[in-house]
């Protein structure tokens, strides 16, 4: 078994060399390795703590192997994967639109500048008209 600790922990540093935050994913031999390792170091009367350090990765790693925890998931895998149910669809057709209605109030300038709005033509004519613009 300390033959397989010395091949872990090179194996290890090997996938760490020249990366800055830790390592790339474990391959799944030595993740397997290290459960087996911890099981069998448990089994002496070995604490968690001094196998994560015999074996160079950390707690919250093992355990994650521990509970079969591959690389990026962050639950247990199921034995099925879950099936989303399917929603039914109704399609209905398109409504007609109304046509627009037409406006019914104008925006008129005068030459002078004067401006009426929300009238309609004949009130904002009658308003131009009295006001003698």
């Amino acid at each position: 078994m300390e033959k397989g600790l010395d091949q872990f922990r090179q194996e290890v540093e090997r996938l760490r060399a020249g990366r800055k935050g830790g390592s790339g994913p474990f391959p799944e031999p030595l993740r397997a390795f290290a459960v087996r390792y911890l099981a069998h170091a448990l089994e002496k009367g070995d604490t968690v703590k001094a196998v994560v350090e015999r074996l160079g990765v950390s707690e919250p790693t093992l355990q994650a192997w521990r509970r079969g925890q591959t690389p990026g998931s962050k639950k247990t895998p199921r034995s099925e994967p879950r099936a989303e149910p399917l929603l039914p669809v109704v399609v209905h057709p398109p409504k007609p639109r109304a046509a627009s209605p037409v406006a019914t109030t104008f925006a008129v300038v005068s030459p002078q500048g004067w401006r009426v709005e929300g009238l309609g033509l004949e009130e904002a004519a009658q308003l131009l008209r009295r006001l003698a613009c």
